[in-house]
């Protein structure tokens, strides 16, 4: 089970849109690892149907992880993640750039 996903870039992060339809809140995690976000999860059959003898089965069922690694630094403290029927909305911000160059001021000391 490999659920589609979307990545678009915006100029202050990146939004990470997964389709999980019949998940719930707590069926799914998140985790960050440097510059990569992690999305894992089980969808269980349903439990009334546990012992049924299916005649037809399209829906996957099981275990699944995507990892999507984003092409810069991402300020992993301030994630946000929901999820809306079915679908699941992660805003990744980016982390601000640092400046590499900068002016240093002399200051005159007199003796």
């Amino acid at each position: 089970f490999r659920p589609l996903a979307d990545v678009v870039e915006t100029a202050e992060g990146f939004l990470i849109l997964v389709e999980l339809p019949g998940l719930e809140r707590e069926d799914v995690s998140l985790e960050v690892h440097g510059n990569e976000l992690a999305v894992f999860g089980e969808r269980k059959p349903p439990a009334d149907l546990v012992g049924a003898a299916f005649q037809s089965m399209e829906r996957f069922y099981g275990c699944f992880s995507r990892r999507f690694a984003l092409p810069m630094e991402i300020d992993p403290s301030s994630v946000e993640a929901r999820m809306r029927a079915g679908l699941l909305h992660v805003l990744v911000p980016k982390r601000p750039p640092k400046p590499e160059n900068r002016n240093i001021a002399i200051t005159f000391e007199e003796e």
